[in-house]
């Protein structure tokens, strides 16, 4: 059988497939270009663990045949691919792995199902990794392929599910569901139906448009993709980024057109209920609202809908999925995707003489007997919206009350005592409650989730310093607790995401959208608003120290005043007093939440590196555990091939140019394109004025910096010699570590690959230096010495002093130093890679000059310094 992976073909119409040496189908083996994102976020379609197998497979498939005989210039550019492919493929997973475990610490919130693509895309760059590796090193890692296989397969299983379908009917009445259909229609539907359906209390009738239908119409409508893609947009871009793509996935959403049988259900279940005039409220309930985190006020309802508009009420509150608020509620909270599908529920409108919140215990002491209820005329809407206050009565069970408003009366206190005590004990926890009361006196119950109570206890009652009043009193503690900041008035969305860490948000009423950065502020502050609405039981949730109610906040505190907010008792000072200052509330995800769990598995699969000896005689290939222990293999196995390339380059003279320089080693040029200048393509000995690429041309002018005596004796001590004498006295002969042989160099007009073997160390420079910000970056990697163990770590140490004062992230481990520098102009890059040029030629032998711990803030001063004859 012939192979499907065909043998690399000059005449191959795309470099793509030219340099991956991969049919056209399989784009999944595309190679990565420098600086791109390595992550399509493509949505997978079928299984994913069957599209690896069938790479896998086609790799496998027959023999593999040798490449096909071509100039031996265009067989080494091909070769340099592979390896550079590996390299930054290599990258993009350990900035993955790094991603992962600041996740973990809760250090950052995380889209659990942009991690889950994230994790394909670098299983399947992983298994590129290995084949290139074993296309440059001839076969050499086979076995690899089948530790790959095994760790990709327990990675799948651990995984969301790539699925996008559920199984059910697509539309289920009130009086039809039972608990087993909450993973159809979304706890808030499921509870009610239980209110309903087991404590025989009055629910309106409705019926449920279910998960199923909602996936039938992402599917038919193509919008699995661009939803799933709102998460990628503010873990990597932040939350400023996330208004216009929200607002388009939107209107995609609500632009779409429902499948017939769809439609057709939602009409059938629809004209069961409709009568003269009948209006309904359509009202969301996704598969993870009112668990864990109780996702208050993130998405739509609708009241008051015509029967002629229930199709477009009914794409709008789908439409909801997709907003900024609810979109960052969700990665705050670590919601996996499945639980934001949406089901949504349709129900006869009550016209109610009055209607609001009821709290089956008092949330600001749960353990006493009592209860909170939150009452307006009318509509409650505005109430939970937090655009209007309410009449709210604190009641203690089994007293009477005295003041009550004149649209509600005992009775009506009596039946939502009653109601609070049954459905407490139905679901076996505290309960927040929303009800109406009709016109002819009958109480429904709307919803029913459980209470969630403050995240952090208040702490003792703040006492102000003596003859300090307050600036502003008398609003309604929504949360309690005090804190001191600067005042960051919000009235819109702009104003909102402006606002920065440590602030107290203050605005005219309350919002729930306030969610999206409860994370950074240390109060909240408005002039309208409830304790019983969205945004109080959000800022509860979070913890935060909340004030509604409270008149005159927006005249009495300007932007940026520094005030000490006492929410425990409603009341704002002016003035950082002798208050607790704002902390960034740590807050890692409970283990408890679906993502975390899913996270955490897939970390102990990904993360952990258990080869890390590449000297043991454990480091093989069938040992790898994790995909961090395939890279480590990969990574360690490429250099170790590509450290001795230039033995297998030597022979190809007729592309390798000589540099003839002043330098201490020796030094091959290989041109890809561009990199020598076109009046020396045919010289076979080039000087610097020769060559054209930029980024080599600024490396240069630092190697062959005039204060560079490397020519000159080292002033090495005693003890650093013999610590070199010792250790190439332990060591096996130069001869078997290649020690002494060519340094080489690859390079176009805007790339360059300099790899330095001078004396002991190995050292690398990879950079792209062109026009565009967002492609340029230098990767810069450091190993080995000739001297002691203690000599190599401290001489690692003070090259990451210098490095961090150029901007470089730094990652040492012992003898072994990588550093990156990403999205700099090309006059920034050209300026970096010039000094590294001269920190090459410094580097060299340096660990002799590691005498004690404090040579390495020495020497790395002296160099920042540019006093580099202490050097030499």
């Amino acid at each position: 059988m012939a192979s499907k992976f065909q043998p690399l073909d000059p005449q191959d119409a795309s470099p793509a497939h030219r340099r991956n040496g991969v049919p056209p189908p399989r784009a999944v083996c595309s190679p990565v270009q420098p600086g791109s994102e390595m992550n399509q976020r493509q949505r997978p379609r079928g299984t994913w663990a069957a599209r690896l197998g069938d790479v896998v497979r086609s790799w496998f498939a027959g023999t593999r045949p040798a490449p096909a005989e071509d100039s031996s210039t265009l067989r080494f550019r091909l070769l340099y691919e592979r390896f550079r492919e590996i390299l930054v493929a290599n990258d993009s997973t350990l900035e993955l792995i790094a991603d992962i475990e600041e996740s973990l610490s809760g250090a950052r919130a995380f889209s659990i199902d942009a991690f889950a693509e994230r994790v394909r895309s670098a299983a399947l760059h992983t298994f590129v990794m290995v084949k290139n590796l074993n296309l440059i090193d001839q076969g050499r890692h086979a076995e690899l392929y089948d530790a790959l296989k095994r760790i990709n397969a327990a990675i799948e299983a651990s995984l969301p599910p790539l699925d996008d379908s559920i199984d059910g009917p697509l539309v289920v009445g009130f009086d039809e569901v039972t608990p087993a259909h909450e993973g159809l229609v979304g706890p808030k539907m499921s509870n009610l139906a239980r209110v309903r359906n087991e404590l025989g209390l009055p629910v309106p009738e409705g019926f449920v448009i279910t998960a199923a239908a909602y996936s039938r119409l992402m599917t038919a409508e193509e919008l699995w993709q661009r939803v799933g893609h709102l998460g990628d947009v503010l873990t990597t871009h932040g939350p400023k980024a996330l208004g216009e793509a929200c607002s388009e996935v939107a209107a995609a959403v609500r632009g779409a057109r429902i499948p017939p049988d769809i439609e057709a259900a939602i009409a059938s279940a629809a004209d069961r209920l409709d009568g003269p005039g009948r209006r309904f409220a359509v009202r969301s309930s996704t598969l993870g609202e009112d668990k864990i985190a109780s996702h208050a006020g993130q998405y739509e309802s609708i009241l008051n809908v015509p029967r002629g508009g229930l199709m477009d009420a009914y794409k709008h509150v789908l439409s909801s999925v997709c907003s900024p608020a609810a979109l960052s509620y969700r990665v705050e909270h670590g919601v996996v995707a499945r639980e934001a599908w949406m089901a949504v529920g349709v129900m006869q409108m009550v016209a109610p003489r009055c209607s609001g919140v009821l709290f089956s215990r008092d949330f600001h002491n749960p353990a006493a007997d009592r209860i909170v209820i939150a009452a307006t005329p009318g509509l409650a809407a505005d109430l939970a919206s937090g655009t209007q206050g309410a009449w709210e009565i604190v009641h203690e069970i089994g007293t009477a009350e005295s003041q009550l408003p004149p649209w509600f009366d005992v009775s009506t206190l009596a039946l939502l005592e009653q109601h609070a005590r049954r459905i407490e004990s139905l679901f076996g926890s505290p309960q927040d409650i929303e009800w109406a009361l009709s016109n002819d006196g009958i109480l429904y119950v709307l919803q029913a989730r459980p209470m969630h109570l403050a995240a952090t206890a208040p702490g003792p009652a703040f006492e102000p310093p003596a003859g300090i009043r307050p600036l502003l009193a008398g609003g309604t503690p929504a949360c309690r607790g005090v804190v001191a900041g600067p005042v960051h008035r919000v009235s819109d969305d702009a104003s909102l995401d402006r606002l920065a860490p440590g602030s107290v948000l203050v605005a005219r009423h309350s919002s729930p959208a306030f969610s999206r950065v409860m994370g950074r502020c240390a109060a909240i502050v408005t002039e309208v608003g409830s304790a019983a609405g969205h945004m109080a039981i959000l800022a509860r949730e979070a913890g935060v120290p909340a004030i509604v109610g409270l008149r005159g906040a927006l005249a009495s505190l300007p932007q940026d005043m520094e005030v000490t907010v006492d929410a425990t008792a409603g009341r704002v000072f002016a003035g950082a007093l002798a208050a607790p200052p704002w902390v960034p509330r740590a807050t890692p995800l409970p283990d408890d939440l679906p993502a975390r769990q899913v996270l955490r598995r897939v970390a102990s699969l990904v993360t952990p590196l258990t080869l890390v000896d590449p000297a043991s005689p454990d480091f093989k290939a069938r040992s790898c555990r994790t995909l961090h222990d395939v890279l480590r293999y990969v990574h360690e196995s490429a250099f170790a091939t590509m450290f001795y390339f230039g033995d297998r380059a030597e022979a190809d003279r007729k592309s390798a140019v000589v540099l003839d320089a002043r330098l201490p080693f020796e030094v091959l040029v290989y041109d890809v394109g561009g990199g020598i200048a076109q009046a020396a393509a045919e010289a076979r000995a080039i000087r610097p004025a020769m060559i054209a690429s930029a980024p080599l041309t600024a490396f240069l002018s630092g190697m062959l910096d005039p204060r560079l005596r490397w020519d000159n004796p080292r002033p090495v001590s005693a003890a650093g010699f013999m610590s070199v004498l010792g250790e190439s006295m332990m060591a096996p002969p130069p001869d078997a570590r290649q020690l002494g042989r060519v340094s080489y160099v690859v390079c176009s007009d805007r790339y360059m690959n300099f790899s330095t073997k001078a004396g002991y160390h190995f050292s690398t420079v990879d950079t792209w230096c062109g026009a565009s910000v967002n492609k340029n970056y230098i990767h810069f990697r450091f190993s080995g010495g000739g001297a002691a163990g203690d000599r190599r770590a401290r001489r690692i140490a003070c090259l990451g002093r210098i490095l961090l004062a150029l901007d470089f992230k730094v990652q040492p481990r012992d003898d072994m130093l990588v550093a990156r520098l990403a999205k700099y102009d090309h006059d920034t890059l050209v300026e970096r890679l010039t000094t590294l040029g001269r920190l090459t030629i410094c580097a060299r032998q340096l660990d002799m000059l590691m005498d004690s711990d404090a040579s390495p803030e020495f020497f790395a001063s002296a160099f920042l310094d540019g006093d580099l004859e202490k050097f030499f």
